[in-house]
């Protein structure tokens, strides 16, 4: 049979022919923009995206002639869909946008009904734009992620569903307006927080309740009150004080990643201050330390000193600890640091150091022949 008397194959559109429900859960996943622009495919598509319940709008990606266009976008959609019960909803502009708060306040008006997940980042623009005290008291949110927002003052918080919040970048009253607004949360499970207050004010310890759900926490301030944190079981801190003259016990706590800043650790050797919490940690078994910054003068003024009793977490739980060096002095405090540890842990498995090979060369000299608590305990360099 020759190529001219084959049969064409027939062009058959399958996905035109899916349900309405499907394509429009489709559509959710792509940027607000793009879905629209389906609408000129055919008259079969030209609806279709009126029927999502994602909404994604993000200046700096989507392709726009001018603020102004962008803006014209989304009160355009939120006309089309202004029946719809918007699920979730993702708002970001770049940093040449002039919107002012009454557009703010509109958009964040029209996401009231219904939505489950909000995120609302002005990370971009440098002037901070102020939340609408009505969006502290959405009854259906699961997820809530701000960037670059301002939060006045407010009376109430009522979040009874949301399970994940991200603060970036977020500007308090004082530091008693963080924990009014946290406690708003009651079964938060997963915190992320980089937060300022505009003038401290301490919050007694004894007086901060706990949440009770939390798994994990990361924070990059010491704004959160940490009795408020405590019964997390992942526990990520950055550039924070480690100084503190009083920690609660984190009963629950097995993972906890530390970021060390050698600005926040006062005139105390920076290893005494990470043994000085262990007795806090009583369940931790995976510990890793994170020396990122080399300093031009050293803090440290204090000799090394054991503590006085072997914390619990030593003795019964601490499986891994890693340590990543970012700089080239103090390592006497660290090779010290490491003898403890790996002379006092009975169920250790492996204690893993990053740093230079002139450092690894030292310590390996020192620390290959220590005798180890554990028979398991490997120590690794990379």
């Amino acid at each position: 049979m020759t190529s001219s008397s084959r049969r064409p194959i027939p062009t058959i559109d399958r996905i035109s022919d899916l349900p309405d429900s499907i394509l429009s859960h489709i559509l959710s996943f792509l940027p607000t923009k793009q879905a629209s622009a389906t609408s000129i495919l055919s008259k079969r598509w030209k609806f279709v995206w009126h029927s999502i319940l994602t909404l994604n709008f993000d200046q700096n990606k989507d392709t726009f002639k001018n603020c102004f266009h962008f803006e014209e976008f989304i009160y355009f959609t939120i006309s089309s869909l202004r029946e719809n019960s918007i699920r979730s909803f993702t708002f970001k502009c770049s940093g040449d946008s002039n919107f002012n708060q009454r557009f703010y306040n509109q958009i964040l008006k029209f996401v009231m009904r219904g939505v489950e997940s909000l995120e609302f980042d002005m990370s971009a623009r440098s002037r901070i734009i102020k939340l609408p005290s009505n969006i502290l008291n959405m009854k259906t949110l699961r997820v809530l992620k701000l960037a670059n927002i301002k939060l006045g003052d407010f009376d109430q918080v009522d979040f009874p569903l949301v399970k994940t919040l991200h603060l970036d970048r977020i500007s308090f009253i004082s530091t008693n307006y963080i924990e009014k607004f946290l406690l708003g949360f009651p079964i938060l499970e997963n915190l992320c927080s980089q937060s300022s207050v505009s003038k401290k004010s301490p919050v007694p310890m004894e007086d901060v309740n706990a949440l009770p759900n939390l798994l994990k926490v990361r924070i990059c301030d010491l704004n959160i009150p940490m009795d408020l944190v405590c019964k997390a079981k992942f526990l990520d801190i950055e550039k924070i004080k480690i100084s503190w003259t009083r920690l609660p016990m984190f009963y629950n706590l097995t993972y906890m990643k530390f970021s060390v800043h050698d600005a926040f650790c006062g005139n105390r050797c920076t290893c005494c201050m990470l043994l000085g919490i262990l007795p806090y940690l009583p369940k931790l078994q995976h510990f890793i330390i994170q020396e990122y910054y080399v300093a031009e003068t050293n803090n440290c003024r204090n000799f090394w000193k054991h503590p006085p009793t072997v914390p619990e977490c030593l003795s019964s739980q601490l499986k891994t600890c890693c340590i990543k060096r970012h700089r080239h002095r103090g390592i006497k405090y660290l090779v010290e640091f490491v003898k403890y540890i790996m002379q006092h842990s009975e169920v250790l498995e492996t204690m893993t150091i990053r740093s230079s090979s002139l450092e690894k060369d030292r310590m390996l000299r020192e620390l290959s022949s220590l005798k180890r608590g554990s028979k398991k305990c490997k120590l690794l360099f990379n």
